[in-house]
């Protein structure tokens, strides 16, 4: 989707508009606060962070924050208390339709008692990954695929799941004294996976690096400024994962090599492509490690190469507010060349709302240039 289309989607981005709910009240519509400031940090293979500001909500006279629901007075300290179900959406126009960005728990609460002024409230939370952050852990699967091991965990904590199968079977997988968190994301890393919280849904899955672009945005007209760089320092040409047979103690080796980097630009050249031009040579990065089968061995060493692929092209950049980019995305971008006007994908995005309007700011990866 293109400017033009976005503009017609959302009224010309002409009136930003936002929604934080607490349980089923509205802070604006309900209950008539001052809310400022709302900002929503998502990442993949992290917990999501919201924050927003209460301001004008100290009642001098009773030394409280209050608000009022038809004559009803709500101590904000026990509406905003710790664990309370927070909701928040941004776009454009009717806030009865704008797009829900994250759902998630208030996890943090501050303000200041200055010398002059108001105090304001600021809140702030993480969305369902970050129950997955809390303690540690020790257990393990026999005869299981690495996706079952997340499945289990996301159930856990009550997660609705979207999780896409892994293989081969390993024999057996270990959390060590581990927090949930980490344990999914050492899973992650091994298969070249992601994971993260969308529409109330916990994903775990291959990058979705080979799609269409969600919006296309143009140097000068929605993007404001971008910043890429392509760096060969982690580039490598192949990948060797070398391990011991579980069944005849024989050695294994696992190989990937340039060319199978997944969501490529067949038009333009890998970071592992452009590292072999540069020293005329093919450097191999060997590692050993705790697998089994040969299957098992092949696939830790394209997630291996494919980590590394993805840092090849990394940027930054900052747009008109565009609820659409977020994490494990595609868009495209252009009006800066050839080298630098193509498809990135999204690895993290920033939504805010603030006096100076509805914004996006993103990072990106690419594998060619």
């Amino acid at each position: 989707m293109d400017l033009r289309a976005l503009e017609r989607v959302y009224g010309d981005f002409y009136v930003p508009a936002f929604s934080v709910k607490i349980g089923t009240d509205d802070l604006v519509h309900d209950l008539f606060l001052a809310v400022t400031g709302v900002k929503v940090d998502l990442k993949e293979k992290a917990a999501g962070h919201f924050s927003f500001t209460v301001a004008n909500a100290f009642d001098w006279k009773a030394r409280e924050f209050v608000a009022r629901r038809d004559e009803k007075r709500i101590d904000l300290l026990e509406l905003f208390a710790f664990g309370a179900p927070v909701e928040i959406a941004l776009g454009y126009g009717d806030r009865s339709s704008l797009p829900v960005i994250l759902t998630g728990i208030i996890a943090e609460l501050a303000t200041t008692f200055g010398s002059s002024g108001a105090p304001e409230l600021n809140i702030s939370g993480f969305d369902g990954l970050y129950p997955l952050t809390i303690g540690k852990r020790t257990r393990h699967w026999e005869n299981a695929r690495d996706s079952k091991a997340v499945s289990d965990v996301a159930s856990d904590q009550n997660l609705s799941t979207e999780i896409t199968e892994t293989n081969p079977v390993k024999p057996r997988i270990d959390q060590n004294e581990e927090t949930d968190l980490a344990f999914i994301e050492k899973l992650a890393e091994r298969n070249g996976a992601t994971f993260y919280m969308r529409d109330g849904s916990f994903h775990f899955g291959p990058r979705r690096n080979d799609t269409s672009a969600v919006v296309e945005l143009v140097w000068g007209e929605g993007l404001v400024s971008f910043s890429p760089e392509a760096n060969l320092a982690k580039q490598i040409t192949e990948v060797e994962v070398h391990g011991r047979s579980a069944t005849d103690g024989d050695e294994i080796v696992g190989r990937a090599s340039r060319g199978e980097e997944s969501g490529r630009d067949t038009r333009a050249e890998s970071g592992a492509e452009r590292l072999a031009s540069a020293l005329s040579s093919a450097p191999v990065l060997r590692v050993r490690a705790a697998i089994h089968t040969q299957e098992e061995a092949d696939a830790r060493a394209r997630a291996i190469l494919e980590e590394r692929a993805q840092d090849f092209v990394t940027g930054g950049g900052h747009c008109i507010g565009i609820p659409e980019i977020v994490p494990d995305v595609n868009i495209a971008l252009g009006g800066m060349g050839r080298g630098f006007s193509k498809t990135y994908y999204v690895s993290e995005a920033t939504h805010s709302i603030d006096s100076s309007g509805y914004h996006t700011d993103f990072k990106v990866q690419e594998t060619t240039v």
